[in-house]
């Protein structure tokens, strides 16, 4: 598991410290550096997947990040000539990989250095890893398979391999036992892939339902969804965007075994609020299942749906406080550069110390209309 990133003349950064946890929440407002932090995870294991990061060599553009040349990836005001990224495990000695920056090199689209032995043993990684883009897929009739076998739980940056992932065999099991869900009514537990996906689903939108059929000769799957008990299901361009985008979410938590990481990015996109403290709930319950979740979020309702879970646990199982990271990013202004603050959750889902700009929106406005 990570348990922390420290960026050195990384984009926004000079050198900045980032701590993680089973469950690691990067907040704060726009262009303020949360961004910047899942792309240096991103670059590394893009390097890694694409065989390059044995031999020291960083590639800025891939499937999973395009940050575009050196001069674009150097902070603008640099501390030295040389770009670290250091990983730091939760047992083990921090990994440092080190890229210098030649005079001539502002427009290249690699950096060359070192990375260090044993790497690949951390979870960023491994096979099971899944990162879902701020834009997923939206509602289409059909949606294609993966483009790759050699690796069957990607779920796609965009999440477009979730209904082929989530529908393709219907008695193929969980990756984490853990994070079975019983059934309220029939008190059953289905351990399926397709049964799991549609239990979860169900929490975070009422009555969900879904079908997947391949197209002969096609590569691709047809999809139909449901929320309506007794009617027919529709096409996905009549059910809505809150639903397609949060079907990734749930069957990327479902397909990660324990230790594996997860990467999501706004998963509230498209949810009535409602909805959204109850993906808080259940990104909380795959962390307390073992998975290590990290979310890129603007949810206060995804917020304190964690912060629940911590206090009442979720669906029979508590996330410990220490469990949670909350990194709160701050923008350049007159008190100084891009900066992190890193409130504490207690076991009573409170939270201390309160940051200013952190989550007060509501109370800023309802302040004015009294």
């Amino acid at each position: 598991m990570i348990s922390g990133l420290t960026l050195h003349n990384f984009k926004c950064f000079a050198e900045q410290r980032v701590a993680f946890a089973p469950l690691t929440l990067l907040v704060g407002a726009n262009a303020s550096g949360k961004s910047s932090v899942i792309q240096a995870l991103l670059l590394l294991r893009q390097s890694h997947r694409r065989a390059a990061l044995t031999s020291g060599t960083l590639l800025l553009n891939g499937r999973l990040a395009n940050i575009g040349t050196v001069i674009d990836v150097f902070a603008q005001a640099p501390l030295d000539d040389v770009l670290h990224l250091t990983l730091e495990a939760a047992s083990g000695d921090p990994l440092l990989f080190s890229f210098p920056r030649a005079a001539n090199d502002a427009e290249y689209r690699s950096l060359q250095g070192l990375a260090p032995a044993g790497y690949a043993e951390l979870n960023l990684f491994w096979d099971r890893f899944n990162y879902l883009n701020a834009e997923r897929l939206g509602p289409k009739l059909l949606f294609p398979l993966p483009e790759d076998d050699r690796d069957p739980y990607d779920i796609g940056v965009h999440g477009e391999y979730a209904v082929f992932i989530a529908g393709r065999d219907q008695q193929e099991q969980l990756a984490n036992e853990a994070l079975a869900y019983r059934d309220e009514e029939t008190g059953e537990i289905s351990r399926t892939i397709l049964n799991q996906t549609r239990y979860w689903m169900r929490q975070i939108i009422p009555n969900f339902n879904f079908e997947s059929t391949a197209v002969p000769g096609g590569d691709q799957v047809q999809a139909l969804f449901g929320n309506i008990p007794g009617q027919d299901l529709v096409r996905p361009s009549n059910i809505g965007f809150g639903l397609i985008y949060t079907l990734p979410v749930v069957v990327a938590a479902l397909v990660a075994p324990k230790g594996s990481l997860l990467v999501v990015e706004n998963p509230e996109a498209h949810l009535h609020p409602r909805s959204q403290s109850i993906m808080g709930r259940f990104l909380a319950r795959a962390a307390a299942a073992g998975v290590q979740v990290v979310v890129e979020t603007h949810s206060d309702h995804v917020l304190n749906g964690i912060r629940v879970a911590v206090r009442e646990g979720a669906w029979g199982q508590k996330l410990a406080a220490d469990d949670v990271a909350i990194q709160y990013f701050l923008a350049a202004d007159s008190e100084g550069p891009h900066r992190v603050r890193s409130p504490k959750v207690y076991p009573n889902g409170g939270i201390r110390p309160w940051p200013k700009g952190f989550f007060d929106q509501y109370e800023s406005d309802l302040r004015k209309l009294l």
